[in-house]
């Protein structure tokens, strides 16, 4: 996840050195990118619950068809999403975005973002199997590899190094949707152990629609959910954006400092299912709940350390991402704001994770809807345009809905009306 936070740092400094205006294009275009993305996330969510599942019954047959059966419809859907994104991702933006300018370059970066969406929803189902076996550093060295080939790529194509054109934004775009690439491959080399050949004969590369029917029943609800957490946040930037163009870029790197947080914490999210999954296929309830428990505690030291690293050296993280400081002024309290609720938000990461993995996973969708549109993008709007709080005010809305999902997924999971469901 660190490795996932670079991408998302490099792409901000890197298109921040271009000012305000390209910053607030690429982090437009990106949440938009992110929100559709995120339906192929959730969806690939269901590789690792089912697989996790599989493992503690230990059913290898199970594991292996679930995932050639993911392939095949990751590989199908990736490709439709990569050529539809290219074509219409200017109408896209077209519709959310205020600023022309902005408008055309978040269009720009859209299209070209897309154009790697067929690998990355690859690597996100096989990532998934990895995880839900136990094998985590296959998704590890992947995004390491991800991460590093982008900056290099940023690097060629966002300023014209060695003898490349100089893309700006869609340069940006570009390397992004490249990096895609060799994360795959080198997750592929993981076939090659034998403690994953065993998952895998001729009978798994059948094509199984009991199984896709499967993986749909279990992903629709973390895919939908996704896709509606994150088109709230293309909301909560579009007010940004009608606070000011420096608003929005503000908006913008205090997400790419919150993703030091938040990314490693959705690890120990990643963890938790795993844990979870396994424990309850095994019918080991007790370790399925201290599991989820410790994989909550470890992450919220590590987030509130960071939310502690925000409060007082916010301003000197944020010369990371913007040369330009009227946007380090405008984003550093909202930074603040956020960095009180960093615990609260590790607790509903990791928690809300575990519900999915225990079955509950269309209560969590539903509450993320509710609290999501019915009382973020309210607030966000109340407090940054009806109050005139600005920034501080729509961030201040966030820290609202981190808290109040946090409560509600503990509550949820203490009750334990999870420990009869069947995957």
């Amino acid at each position: 996840m660190l490795s996932y936070t670079a991408i998302m740092i490099a792409d901000t400094a890197m298109v921040g050195k271009l000012g305000a205006t390209s910053q607030a294009a690429a982090g437009f275009g990106g949440i938009v990118y992110f929100t559709i993305l995120s339906f192929l996330m959730g969806g690939s969510m269901a590789v690792q619950i089912v697989v996790a599942r599989r493992v503690g019954e230990k059913n290898d047959l199970g594991v292996g068809i679930t995932l050639t059966n993911s392939l095949y419809l990751s590989s199908f859907i990736g490709i439709i999403l990569s050529l539809a994104g290219y074509y219409y991702g200017h109408t896209m933006m077209e519709l959310l975005g205020d600023d022309k300018e902005v408008i055309f370059l978040s269009g720009e970066y859209l299209s070209y973002r897309f154009l790697g969406t067929v690998f990355f929803f690859m690597g996100f189902a096989l990532r998934g199997f990895f995880d839900g076996i136990g094998i985590m550093e296959a998704g590890m060295i992947s995004s390491i590899t991800a991460a590093v080939t982008n900056i290099f790529f940023n690097w060629l194509l966002i300023y014209g190094n060695w003898g490349f054109p100089e893309w700006g934004v869609k340069g940006a775009a570009i390397a992004s949707a490249l990096a895609g690439i060799p994360s795959l491959v080198v997750v592929l080399l993981f076939f090659l152990r034998k403690d994953v050949k065993k998952y895998f004969n001729k009978k798994v590369w059948v094509p199984s629609v009991q199984i896709i029917q499967e993986l749909g029943v279990v992903g629709f609800a973390p895919a939908v959910e996704g896709t509606l957490t994150n088109l709230s946040f293309v909301g909560f930037m579009k007010i940004s954006g009608m606070i000011s163009t420096i608003s929005l870029a503000a908006s913008n790197v205090v997400l790419a400092c919150l993703s030091l947080s938040f990314m490693p914490g959705f690890a120990f999210g990643i963890s938790a299912t795993t844990i979870l999954g396994q424990a309850m296929g095994a019918g080991k309830v007790r370790l399925a709940y201290q599991g989820t428990m410790r994989s909550a505690t470890f992450s919220a030291i590590m987030m509130g350390s960071m939310g502690l690293v925000f409060i007082l050296f916010g301003k000197f993280l944020l010369t990371f991402f913007t040369s330009e400081s009227l946007v380090v002024t405008e984003a550093y309290p909202a930074l603040v704001v956020v960095a009180f609720i960093q615990v609260g938000d590790a607790y509903h990461m990791v928690v809300g994770s575990a519900l999915r993995s225990a079955g509950l996973m269309y209560w969590v969708l539903i509450a993320y809807v509710l609290v999501s549109f019915g009382i973020m993008l309210p607030l966000a709007y109340l407090f940054g345009i009806v109050l005139k709080g600005g920034t501080i005010g729509i961030w201040f809305s966030f820290f609202i809905w981190i808290l109040i999902l946090a409560i509600l997924f503990i509550q949820k999971f203490r009750r334990k009306e999870w420990v009869n469901i069947r995957i």
